[in-house]
This record gives structure tokens, sequence and C-alpha cells, in this order.
């Protein structure tokens, strides 16, 4: 593993109170004791979907109804509060990695820090000539506002979702690219700069297309 890339969280083969094999990270089929380690592991191995970009949503939803509903700590409610604080843990930690997982901004985000890429606070960078092009846009759609122009607010909202879906298809594209030449590391890092980039533009849309949205 480089030296960049978080250590892991292994799914557990045998579950640790009857020591039967278990399917699942989460909980034991026989047993239906929950994995502490369920807590801290990372979202792609707790839902059990592929460490890629391009996932299957709908097995990823159903996975994590079918795990909520085991980890929910209100069908828990007889147990004792130590493993009642347990089972609230392993929710809250399958919540977060769902909302993660099932935005393809946030996944890509995510899954870069997996990968051993940088995160936002680690690197703000954007494509070039990506910020004046924002500033444009935020110019016009403020007058837009201010000028009570509804049709010219829907027509920049349309092309700020054309360019998010644009930077979206464009990560997917990198990492397949990442995919490829996973042997180099010179290369993937590059990649994964590249990719950073892209995420980072991809929050700047969103913002500018909330608040069209709002109008």
């Amino acid at each position: 593993m480089d030296k960049n890339e978080p250590s892991r969280v292994t799914a557990p083969a045998k579950c640790s109170r009857c020591h039967a094999e278990i399917p699942n990270p989460v909980v034991c089929d026989y047993c239906k004791s929950v994995n502490p380690g369920a807590a801290v592991m990372d979202y792609f191995t707790l839902l059990g979907v592929p460490e890629t970009f391009e996932i299957d949503e709908s097995e990823l939803r159903r996975r994590y109804l079918t795990l909520s509903r085991h980890a929910h700590p209100d069908f828990h409610v007889q147990e004792d509060p130590e493993v009642q604080q347990l089972h609230l843990r392993v929710s809250s930690t399958l919540n977060e990695a769902y909302q993660t997982l099932r935005d393809p901004a946030s996944r890509a985000a995510y899954l870069i820090e997996c990968l051993g890429g940088k995160s936002m606070a680690e690197d703000k960078s954007v494509p070039d000539g990506f910020l004046a092009t924002m500033m444009m846009m935020r110019e016009e759609l403020e007058e837009a506002c201010q000028d009570g122009n509804t049709e010219e607010c829907k027509r920049l909202g349309k092309v700020l979702r054309t360019q998010h879906d644009g930077l979206l298809r464009r990560i997917g594209e990198l990492f397949e690219q990442y995919q490829q030449a996973v042997a180099c590391r010179a290369v993937t890092r590059g990649l994964l700069a590249e990719i950073r980039q892209q995420v980072n533009a991809v929050s700047y849309v969103k913002k500018l297309l909330s608040r069209v949205e709002e109008k």
C-alpha cells in the first residue's frame, strides 16, 4: 500500500461473538450481533459495493436498506446500553456512507482519498480558466435575478446543469484512465490530481445551481 493511502478496516470473515461465517460486514445472520468494526470501516466495504466511481445505484440502495434494518437502534431497544450505542454508531456510519456514495460528486471526492489523493482542504485547485467562467456566470445570474428576468435565470440554470453533467462525465473518464494505469504511480498521482480539480469545479457549479433553484 502507498504510504499516502489510508489504512483500511477489512470485512471480517467470522462473527466475533459466535464465530460463524458472515456474508456481510455489519451483522451476523446467526446471532444477530453487530460488528464493532463496521463503525470505522470504509464506505465501499461497509456497503459491499466495488471501490469504483461507476456503481449500481439501485444495488447500493438495496444493500443500504437491508443493512440499516439490521443495525438500526430502534430494533434493539431491549439490548444493553453499550450494545444500543454500538448500533447507533454503526447506523450513523451507514447513513453517512450511503449519503456519500449515492451522490456522484461526493462519491468521487471520497474515492480520491481512498486511493491516496488529496482532499479538497489540501487541494482547492480547479481547471485552467474555470474560475473566470464561474465569475462571469455568477455576474450574469445576479443581474438576471435583480432584474427579475426569470427566463434568463432558467437559461443560465440549463447552462450550469450541462456544465455540471459534463464535469461528472469527465470524472468518470479519468477514473477509467486511473484503472488502466494503476501500475504506474506517477501517472495515477497525476490523474488523481486532475480528478480533484474536476470535483472541486463541480462544487462551484453546484453552489450556483442552488442559487438558481432558490429563485
